[in-house]
C-alpha cells in the first residue's frame, strides 16, 4: 500500500459512486512515486540537520505528497462517492498501518525509558496528535512526534467528499484554489503552528481540484516556471529579503506539484529502483525521528547510519502491515 493515495479499487451499485481510474495517471504515478522519495528524504534530513535552510526543500515535499494525495484520490473517485463506504474503506487501511506502527513507537519510547502511560497517548492512540500541536499543547507522552501528519491525513478524507463536489466545475475549482492559495498564505503567517499545516493543506485542495479536471499544461512551461519561482526564492534569501517567503513557496510548491502531473521523466532503472521505496512512505515518515542515532558522534556518517536503519524498520513494520491487513480482510470477506 502506497501512500500516495492509499486507494483501493471498489465495486459499487452503479449511481453511488464514480470510480474513473484515467490512463494517464500510470505515468504520473511513477513521477509521484519518484518525487516523494526525494521528499521524504529531504524532509528526514530536514529533521536531523536542523535550524538549516532545508525547511525550504521540506516545506515544498510536504506540499507534493498532500498535492498527490488529492490529485489522485480525486482523479480514481471523482465527485460522487458513497461517503459511508469511503470512509470506512481509509480507516481500515489508514487505521491497521497507523495502529501497527503506534504500537512500535509505543514500544521503542518504554524502551528508551519515554513516557507512555498518559492520557495524551490516547490523543496519539486515536490519531489525534495534530488536534495537541494545532492547541499549542506539547505533549506530555513521548509518542507525539510527527504524528500530526495523519491527524492531516484522516481530515483530508473526511473532508474530500464534501471537497469533490464544491470542484465539480471548472469555474468553482479556480475560485477554490485561488481562494484556498491566499487563506493558506494568510494563515501561513498569521498562526503559527511549527510546521507546514496551511501550505500542505493547501497542496491536498489544490491536487483535488486539479484531478477532478486534469488540465494538460506544456510540461516545458510547468518546468520554466518552477525553477523561475524557485531561483527568485533563492535570490532574494541571498539577499536578506525574506518577507516573499510565504507567497513564493506556496507558488513553488505548487508549480512542482503540477508539473509532475505532466512530466516525462526518465525512466532510469536506477530511479525505478528508489520510486520502489514509495510503499514505505508512510513509515518513514511516522518512525523516521524516533530512529535517529548517534553512534559515531560525526553528524553525516550518523545520519547515514540512521537513514540505513529507518529504512529497515519501515519495510519489516509496512510487511508485518501488509501480512496483517491481508489476513484480516480475508477473513472478513470469507465472514460475508
Amino acid at each position: 500500500m502506497s501512500l500516495n493515495i492509499l486507494i483501493e479499487p471498489c465495486t459499487v451499485p452503479a449511481g453511488t459512486e464514480v470510480a474513473r481510474p484515467p490512463a494517464e495517471t500510470s505515468a504520473v504515478s511513477v513521477n509521484y512515486s519518484l518525487a516523494k522519495v526525494v521528499a521524504i528524504l529531504t524532509v528526514t534530513a530536514g529533521h536531523w540537520f536542523t535550524g538549516t535552510i532545508l525547511w525550504i526543500p521540506v516545506t515544498f515535499g510536504l506540499m507534493v505528497f498532500a498535492f498527490s494525495s488529492g490529485y489522485f484520490t480525486s482523479a480514481h473517485y471523482g465527485p460522487r462517492v458513497d461517503r459511508q463506504r469511503f470512509w470506512r474503506k481509509k480507516l481500515e487501511r489508514l487505521g491497521l498501518r497507523y495502529w501497527i506502527l503506534l504500537g512500535f513507537i509505543a514500544a521503542l519510547v518504554a524502551l528508551k525509558g519515554g513516557t507512555v502511560a498518559h492520557w495524551h497517548s490516547l490523543v496519539h492512540l486515536f490519531g489525534l496528535s495534530g488536534v495537541l500541536n494545532w492547541a499549542n499543547v506539547s505533549s506530555a507522552s513521548g509518542m507525539g512526534a510527527g504524528l500530526w501528519f495523519f491527524t492531516l491525513l484522516l481530515l483530508f478524507y473526511l473532508t474530500y467528499p464534501y471537497l469533490a463536489q464544491a470542484v465539480a466545475s471548472k469555474r468553482a475549482a479556480v475560485m477554490v484554489v485561488a481562494g484556498g492559495f491566499v487563506l493558506a498564505v494568510l494563515l501561513e503567517e498569521q498562526v503559527k503552528v511549527g510546521h507546514e499545516l496551511w501550505l500542505t493543506t493547501f497542496g491536498f485542495v489544490a491536487g483535488v481540484a486539479w484531478g477532478a479536471h486534469r488540465p494538460r499544461l506544456p510540461a516545458g512551461w510547468m518546468l520554466a516556471l518552477t525553477m523561475l519561482l524557485w531561483g527568485l526564492l533563492l535570490a532574494l534569501n541571498v539577499l536578506g529579503i525574506k518577507y516573499m517567503n510565504t507567497v513564493l513557496i506556496a507558488s513553488g510548491g505548487l508549480a512542482v506539484a503540477i508539473w509532475l502531473t505532466v512530466a516525462e521523466l526518465p525512466r532510469l532503472r536506477v530511479l525505478k529502483g528508489v520510486a520502489i521505496l514509495d510503499k514505505y512512505l508512510l513509515e518513514i515518515f511516522l518512525v523516521h525521528t524516533y530512529l535517529f542515532v548517534h553512534p559515531t558522534g560525526v553528524s553525516g556518517m550518523d545520519f547515514a547510519i540512521s537513514l540505513v536503519l529507518i529504512m529497515a524498520v519501515s519495510v519489516l513494520l509496512s510487511v508485518l502491515a501488509d501480512k496483517v491487513s491481508a489476513r484480516m480482510f480475508r477473513e472478513r470477506a470469507g465472514e460475508r
